[in-house]
């Protein structure tokens, strides 16, 4: 008899050093499934054949079962929020301003942050952006920063014209002083250490896809690495309840202030 979707998750999660048990289980054995079919895997005990044998596959694992959906200026009334009142309010000390995002996906949210700041008029020497993701593929896409069409479909004209130089009908990369301002890094959020000393974290669009336990324990995670009037921003479908047990404060949509 092969293996069952617990007892492949139990042994590949030790091969991966991925804690699936954070991660929402159904979705984890949807997304194994789709992948499976994709590459005609028959079972379970073939799929943990593969990702124990053949990197190919098991990058392919990865990367179809990380979150790599994102785009610039994602929920764009956020992007103005964060323009208009959080950058100012950090940026009004004479100190370095550090900036994390993750998960970064594809890099367009870091990447937005950049631009964002360079049309503030900020030297890119009052800041850092930190940008981390576990899968190595997409790192790869990121560090390229070369984007289809939909990527960057809430781009002003202005913005488009500024900092991206198309390639082809459909591939626009972005230009080189942008990416030098963002710095690449490979994480797993949920068994790595956090580095400190955070005044704005940037984790969208992840915390759906965890548990209930796990999203508690990555809020406390980066709570504690948050700097003092620092500033946790999520996606427009991610909420924390009673914000004040993790010392936090709603101020706007999806921005909760370290207080």
């Amino acid at each position: 008899m092969g293996l069952t979707f617990t007892e492949f998750k139990d042994k590949a999660k030790k091969v991966l050093n991925i804690d699936f048990d954070g991660y929402k289980i159904d979705r984890v054995e949807r997304r194994t499934k789709s992948l499976m079919r994709r590459h005609d895997v028959e079972d379970f005990d073939q799929c943990l054949h593969l990702i124990k044998n053949e990197k190919e596959f098991r990058n392919a694992y990865l990367n179809h079962f990380t979150i790599n959906t994102s785009e610039f200026f994602r929920n764009p009334d956020n992007f103005v929020f964060l323009q208009e009142e959080v950058f100012p309010k950090l940026f009004a000390e004479n100190r370095k301003v550090r900036i994390w995002s993750a998960p970064c996906s594809n890099g367009s949210e870091p990447y937005t942050l950049a631009i964002i700041l360079k049309e503030l008029g900020i030297r890119s020497n009052r800041f850092k952006i930190l940008a981390s993701d576990l899968d190595k593929t997409i790192l790869s896409t990121a560090k390229k920063g070369v984007y289809k069409e939909s990527s960057i479909k809430n781009v002003s004209k202005k913005i488009r014209d500024k900092y991206f130089t198309q390639k082809d009908k459909n591939q626009y990369a972005i230009n080189s002083e942008i990416k030098r301002m963002v710095r690449f890094e490979q994480k797993d959020l949920i068994n790595d250490r956090f580095k400190s000393n955070w005044d704005l974290i940037l984790s969208r669009n992840f915390f759906i896809y965890l548990t209930k336990d796990m999203k508690d324990n990555l809020i406390k995670k980066f709570t504690d690495v948050l700097n003092e009037d620092g500033y946790f921003f999520l996606g427009n479908t991610e909420y924390i309840f009673s914000p004040q047990k993790y010392g936090l404060k709603k101020v706007y949509q999806s921005f909760y202030k370290n207080e």
